[in-house]
């Protein structure tokens, strides 16, 4: 896996995302997504981070702040 898919995994299991739920955002299927992520489909990785780093970003506006503080309840 080359940095920059094993980054793109990093960040999207950070961020408590799913590869179906990027690979939605992204417009592609969750088998490419998960290809792309271990490096052996071509894609752009920058407009993925990007794509991921976005996607939590409103959801951090959405509730509050709550996950990204630690303070999720369940």
């Amino acid at each position: 896996m080359g940095k920059r898919a094993s980054d793109l995994r990093t960040m999207r299991l950070e961020k408590r995302l799913t590869q179906e739920e990027v690979a939605k955002k992204f417009k592609v299927s969750q088998s490419y997504y998960s290809a792309i992520e271990r490096g052996q489909k071509p894609g752009e990785i920058t407009g993925a981070l990007k794509v991921v780093s976005d996607m939590r970003k409103r959801t951090d506006r959405t509730d509050g702040g709550a996950k990204k503080a630690g303070r999720e309840k369940g």
